[in-house]
């Protein structure tokens, strides 16, 4: 509905003034619930190198959930979308709003422990984000659980998967939102099922 209705006032835009179509474009991103299954319970390494398990690492508990997939020499989608992340976690954090963030590799061969606290310190993450890398073949098994895996890389898509309670659905935001539109997305998500 809200991308029917922006691409109404978009082409409405076009036609009256083709100059300002981009105020009233459709947007960037597109959002779906969706029901996922837990988590599988496989090994995780944070960015300090502790060992986790990664169905505990993503249960909601007390503030709303973020989860991306990147790896650190990704020079596109990953830092467009953790820098994006970055300001989302500064706004909420000045307004008080809790909020957990997870970003967890696709290239766990090359993205040691060490090299994910340089990528999340050369965004300023805070306390309330953690990196994860592992085994190959486990954050695989989790890539596809949460339908990002593309058989490559580089050709994964811009996706994030926000979160607020064990019982409410998974809201998958696929494309680039803006900070603001984040933001609003979190506001608005669904604390039931």
């Amino acid at each position: 509905m809200r991308t029917r209705r922006a691409l109404i006032l978009g082409t409405a835009a076009w036609t009256v003034a083709p100059w300002v179509v981009h105020a009233a474009a459709a947007p960037s991103y597109t959002a779906r619930a969706h029901r996922l299954p837990k988590p599988p319970s496989l090994a995780v390494l944070t960015m300090g190198g502790q060992a986790r398990r990664l169905d505990r690492e993503l249960a909601v508990t007390d503030a709303p959930l973020v989860l991306n997939f990147v790896f650190t020499t990704c020079s596109t989608v990953c830092s467009m979308q953790t820098a994006v992340l970055s300001q989302v976690q500064r706004t909420m954090s000045k307004a008080r709003r809790p909020l957990r963030l997870a970003s967890i590799t696709i290239d766990p061969d090359n993205d040691t422990p060490e090299q994910l606290r340089r990528f999340a310190a050369s965004f300023g993450v805070a306390q309330g984000w953690e990196f994860y890398t592992g085994h190959f073949d486990d954050l695989l098994k989790v890539q596809k659980h949460f339908d990002v895996y593309r058989g490559s890389k580089a050709a994964h898509p811009p996706v994030l998967w926000l979160h607020a309670s064990p019982s409410a659905p998974w809201l998958r935001v696929e494309g680039f939102p803006t900070a603001d539109e984040l933001v609003t997305l979190l506001r608005d998500l669904p604390l039931e099922g």
